[in-house]
């Protein structure tokens, strides 16, 4: 068992998240259901405005609200991770450099630290990514080697290379 699934931290992750998630959720579902764009001062305020004429910010609304829902139902997290980072890092760097309010000055590093967070929690999962060698393999072939590998009973691998050796 790895550390990550031993308490204390087992349960400080499934916290995490399950807040990170109920944000995105929420901060997808009041858009859907308002259509509400937040007032920000100065130029942060204009490229909201540009995003929002060129329909991105909608997108990522739509997607912060599918994505919370990943978080909060446990499913396809790593996905839901890896494809809110690069709005993670915007709102980051919108709040924090470029609007720097005091509300602002909270979400923008609170955003950042928990999707990292997360993403160091389920880092493990990376470890094929991490390789400096790997062989070209369709998705398929990956799916059928750890589906075979679910069948064998042995016990779930964190990359297909771990079921190759």
């Amino acid at each position: 068992m790895s550390r990550a699934n031993q308490s204390p931290w087992k349960y400080a992750i499934l916290w995490l998240r399950i807040y990170f998630g109920a944000h995105l959720f929420y901060s997808g579902a009041r858009f859907i259901l308002t259509s509400y764009v937040p007032e920000i001062p100065g130029i942060g305020g204009a490229y909201v405005a540009a995003a929002s004429d060129i329909y991105i910010y909608q997108l990522i609304k739509y997607m912060e609200c599918v994505l919370g829902l990943m978080l909060l139902t446990n499913r396809g997290v790593l996905l839901a991770l890896m494809l809110e980072m690069p709005a993670t890092v915007n709102i980051f760097w919108l709040n924090t450099f470029i609007v720097a309010t005091p509300r602002q000055l909270f979400t923008g590093p609170q955003e950042l630290f928990m999707n990292g967070a997360l993403l160091l929690a389920y880092g493990g999962y990376y470890v094929s990514v991490l390789q400096a060698k790997v062989e070209p393999m369709w998705l398929w072939d990956g799916l059928k080697k750890v589906a075979s590998a679910r069948e064998r009973g042995d016990a779930a691998p964190t990359s297909v290379q771990q079921i190759e050796a």
